[in-house]
């Protein structure tokens, strides 16, 4: 029977998740912040060299989300058997998670290694495709220690102890702007290297964050009763097999919805190199925009969990709407300050008093109304899609984000843009119709695991 009187008051459990979504907002700020800033220093050298970096960065992104949706149910597993009472469990996930980050960063080194050549098919402009050769050459040493990171950040989520992640992006952010600031500019005696010295700074830090968490793991009296061992002795085929077979799903989950953004952002930059940079603006503050959403995401996802390991399915429905709210809540706000500032939040990026910038100024401006409405519903997808997760059903999210964005955000995005030729603005149209959609299928399919769940586990 389910354990029905062990409930956490709302309070206290509103108090919870934030403290483990808090840090992690702090650190998806922190982490969005580096993409941004490689933009706003490469936005100084021109226009190509921003959307050089945002094309790259985008597709960077989606390839390095294949390995990340992978060992994201690390923290799902481990919650679950922290609830259960199973402290093994928690070891072995992260150690058996330790594996399969190094396992998927190979296919993923390899793309990266050749996304210039490949974005040169796709009718880009040359100078642009030119300058993303020589970054993805240099961030491709970055997907080793960004994958390994990823797994010490779901196991040490899944253990309610997220404030060492906010405190170590944070500082890895501060190091990613001096580093950049030195290498692009050619600052205290080194060449200036543009848009290869973002790179390399990128990389050095990822690096530099990985080892500082890795040592943190294995020091903290905090987690000295769940250490993991950071090169794990041996291999769990049984559970490596689940982490896989759980994982790969969402990993297909966010390389859809990471690929609609950067399949939208192709078919601006056909339009021209103007517009791409205009999306790539609104891009950015999106994405900064849902840090909150994400890291209340993450919350969820560990804690619905634990409330299953627990034998508790109203903990773990409490948890959920808890997070609803508080996604909408956060995702409202930032829609609102895009609404009201876009010319502010443009001047961010690039100098609208010159005249060349007039365009990109002009496109922002009027994409920002779409862009609002989007982060809304994205923000709340966000948060529902790990709840769900977090009821270890991987394969919902996939098939709603396959029927949302791309089978009428995308399609109805493309018609209205090209045949009936409204340009970005059709495109970012069907994007939020898109949304909309997965938002309502995701909710129905929440409520009826939540339903499952109850009765499998014999609660009325």
């Amino acid at each position: 029977m389910m354990n029905t009187l062990n409930i956490p008051r709302r309070r206290e459990e509103t108090k919870t998740i934030l403290g483990i979504g808090l840090p992690l907002t702090a650190a998806w700020v922190a982490e969005m912040a580096m993409f941004i800033t490689d933009m706003i220093m490469v936005g100084r050298l021109g226009s190509k060299e921003l959307a050089a970096v945002g094309l790259a960065g985008d597709w960077f992104w989606v390839l390095l989300l294949i390995g990340m949706g992978v060992i994201s149910i690390v923290g799902v597993i481990a919650a679950q058997c922290l609830g259960a009472g199973d402290r093994q469990g928690v070891i072995d996930a992260c150690d058996q998670g330790m594996i399969a980050a190094t396992i998927t960063s190979i296919p993923i080194m390899i793309l990266i290694w050749y996304l210039g050549p490949m974005l040169g098919f796709a009718k880009q402009d040359p100078e642009v495709v030119s300058l993303i050769t020589g970054y993805a050459k240099i961030v491709t040493w970055s997907v080793l220690p960004a994958l390994w990171w990823v797994v010490l950040r779901n196991y040490v989520t899944a253990l309610a102890k997220s404030a060492i992640i906010g405190w170590v992006t944070f500082i890895g952010l501060g190091l990613n702007v001096a580093l950049n600031y030195t290498l692009i500019y050619g600052k205290f005696g080194l060449p200036a290297l543009g848009v290869v010295g973002a790179g390399i700074g990128t990389t050095i830090v990822t690096w530099l964050m990985f080892f500082a968490l890795a040592f943190v793991v294995l020091t903290s009296k905090a987690l000295q009763d769940f250490r993991p061992r950071i090169i794990p002795r041996h291999i769990d085929n049984a559970l490596l097999t689940e982490i896989f077979r759980l994982g790969v799903p969402i990993s297909l989950t966010q390389v859809l919805n990471g690929a609609m953004f950067t399949v939208a952002a192709v078919i601006v930059g056909m339009i021209s190199a103007t517009a791409l940079a205009a999306q790539q603006i609104i891009y950015s503050v999106i994405y900064l925009s849902l840090c909150a959403p994400g890291g209340l995401g993450e919350a969820v996802r560990v804690r619905v969990a634990y409330g299953v390991g627990a034998r508790s399915i109203d903990s773990s429905k409490q948890s959920a709407y808890i997070s609803f709210f508080l996604a909408g809540l956060t995702a409202l706000m930032a829609a609102t300050v895009i609404w009201l500032f876009p010319e502010a939040l443009v001047g961010i990026f690039l100098d609208t008093n010159d005249p060349e910038n007039l365009v990109v100024l002009q496109l922002s401006n009027q994409l920002s109304l779409y862009a609002g409405m989007f982060l809304f519903c994205e923000g709340m997808l966000l948060v529902m899609a790990n709840a769900v997760r977090g009821l270890r059903d991987t394969r919902s999210p996939l098939w709603i984000s396959m029927a949302g964005y791309w089978g009428v955000g995308m399609t109805a995005g493309i018609i209205l843009c090209f045949p009936l030729g409204y340009g970005a603005n059709g495109l970012w149209s069907g994007m939020v119709l898109g949304v909309l959609l997965a938002d309502i299928l995701m909710y129905w399919r929440f409520t009826n695991r939540i339903t499952n769940a109850r009765a499998a586990l014999n609660i009325i």
